[in-house]
């Protein structure tokens, strides 16, 4: 794992990278979220298992600058609330893709995690015409519709891969059945009878190795096999 500066709009923020060492090839490229709890080791675990599995994993730590900042910008603004598609916190997503697509290590062809706080941006980066596998997990950001704004289209979003609770009081049903139905065919849904954070407070359910499974799979499916 190396550690590098990325500069973005008003900050710069620290990036773990995380890339097979035994792999001299082109790698294609993940983007990975943390929740609101930060970058913590279970995450880093995740990294270097799709780092092992031959992607080039990059773990921003968006709190760099201050969490008191970031979550004023992300929670409490009008923009970061409704999770606009032209907030500063989106416009950020943008540019870390940009770093990670044009990082030579990368092939170029993008994949994406988000879950909880962050798994909004996911939905938002899923319009982009390069973003190939776009998952999310369980997004409370976006406090109308389906997580984005009411005026807002999601016909730019190619496959969105989404994994949500049935007993999620931030991701209520009525927002991750609205998603789902906006998006009809072009969504590879999934829900479970457990409680939020798959990837954190629940990681050793039975039901979140399923959804980690399920992830890597769609990873590979559409970074590395479904290749035109």
């Amino acid at each position: 794992m190396e550690i590098k500066t990325i500069t973005l709009l008003t900050r710069q923020i620290e990036v773990e990278v995380y890339s097979s060492t035994q792999n001299s090839e082109k790698l294609p490229a993940i983007l990975l979220l943390h929740e609101l709890f930060g970058i913590l080791d279970v995450y880093r675990e995740d990294a270097q298992d799709l780092a092992d599995r031959g992607y080039l994993v990059y773990v921003p730590n968006l709190f760099s600058g201050g969490a008191v900042k970031y979550c004023i910008r992300a929670m409490v603004s009008k923009a970061g609330r409704i999770n606009a598609a032209d907030s500063e916190v989106n416009q950020e997503m943008h540019v870390l893709l940009d770093a990670l697509k044009t990082d030579p290590r990368s092939n170029g062809r993008l994949g994406m995690l988000g879950q909880c706080l962050t798994g909004g941006y996911v939905i938002q980066m899923a319009k982009r015409e390069d973003m190939l596998a776009p998952v999310v997990y369980h997004h409370s950001l976006g406090i109308q519709g389906a997580g984005v704004p009411n005026n807002e289209s999601l016909d730019e979003v190619r496959m969105l891969q989404g994994h949500w609770s049935t007993v999620d009081p931030f991701c209520p049903a009525t927002k991750r059945n609205k998603l789902i139905q906006q998006l009809g065919d072009r969504v590879e849904a999934y829900t479970y009878h457990m409680p939020h954070g798959f990837r954190s407070v629940s990681r050793g359910l039975p039901e979140a190795k399923v959804v980690w499974q399920r992830t890597v799979d769609f990873f590979e499916r559409e970074l590395k096999q479904n290749i035109v």
